[in-house]
């Protein structure tokens, strides 16, 4: 399948987008880990899969043609045993910097610390569909869950405009794509997607980004684009305060993962139990 070519307002923001940051806490506890010969590869998963930036550029070097990979990697726990812990250990040391998710003014840095948490939430519900049954694979459930605001955080940092044009139109009622693709002439699944085209991540990465969009019946990624848009909505309902009868899921997607008619009070129950395990377990 050819990949769509992406639009210049992205092309434009991806070229002034040099390298994603990551959380200095994160940071600072992957050298930590990788200072030990010790250490498990999966303490250092568990590390890394926190944060969509680190994982965005780890995954983007292990699948780089400089390292010749006979297949794609689409984990971090996968990218680690490709990569090794000294190349992770410098990988850290060189984006430490973690301006993307520090805005110049309080608000944005709550803005970028909310998506994180949202996408962080988004890819264990991800994960949690894909143990019950719906047909993806867990990494891919995850990794997707946990990059697809990556767009936002692009938009937000190496847009032209100041994201709080976008947050006054949805507060007006218009959706998160119209707004972004009036004040940037992009929204932020272009962007994840085009950068996941740059940086060479699988195709099923490149389409997942697109969660927005309603695929094709013969989309073979279709179903992880389902997951993902399915899972953004537990996340939003698993933080409480909204009723779940108010938050609707596509029916395009319900039917995809074979759930048709299922009840967003029975998602939100099922959000809420796997944000609550994975919590006991970072």
């Amino acid at each position: 399948m050819t990949a769509a070519p992406t639009k210049p307002n992205v092309d434009a923001i991806l070229d002034r987008s040099e390298q994603l940051a990551v959380l200095p806490h994160v940071v600072h506890r992957v050298l930590e880990i990788t200072a030990s010969e010790e250490t498990l590869a999966s303490n250092l998963a568990q590390t890394i899969s926190i944060d969509p930036g680190f994982s965005m550029r780890m995954l983007k070097l292990a699948n780089s043609a400089a390292f010749g990979m006979p297949r794609t990697v689409t984990s971090t726990q996968q990218a680690i045993m490709f990569l090794g812990f000294k190349a992770i250990r410098s990988l850290a040391l060189t984006v430490g910097v973690y301006e993307v998710f520090i805005g110049k003014s309080d608000r944005e840095s709550i803005r970028r610390r909310t998506w994180w948490r949202q996408s962080l939430d988004t890819a264990v519900c991800a994960r949690q569909l894909a143990k019950a049954g719906v047909k993806v694979s867990l990494d891919d459930a995850y990794t997707c869950g946990l990059l697809h605001l990556i767009g936002k955080v692009l938009l937000d940092r190496y847009g032209s405009k100041d994201y709080a044009a976008v947050d006054l139109l949805v507060s007006k009622g218009y959706s998160d794509q119209i707004s972004e693709g009036y004040v940037y002439g992009c929204d932020h699944c272009e962007v994840a997607a085009g950068a996941a085209e740059r940086w060479n991540l699988p195709p099923s990465l490149k389409g997942g980004l697109r969660y927005l969009t309603v695929p094709e019946p013969t989309d073979p990624n279709g179903t992880l684009r389902a997951c993902t848009i399915v899972a953004s909505k537990m996340a939003l309902l698993a933080k409480g305060g909204i009723e779940p009868e108010s938050v609707g899921c596509p029916e395009w997607a319900l039917e995809r993962l074979q759930m048709p008619g299922v009840s967003m009070s029975s998602l939100a129950a099922l959000g809420r139990q796997a944000i609550s395990e994975a919590e006991l377990r970072i």
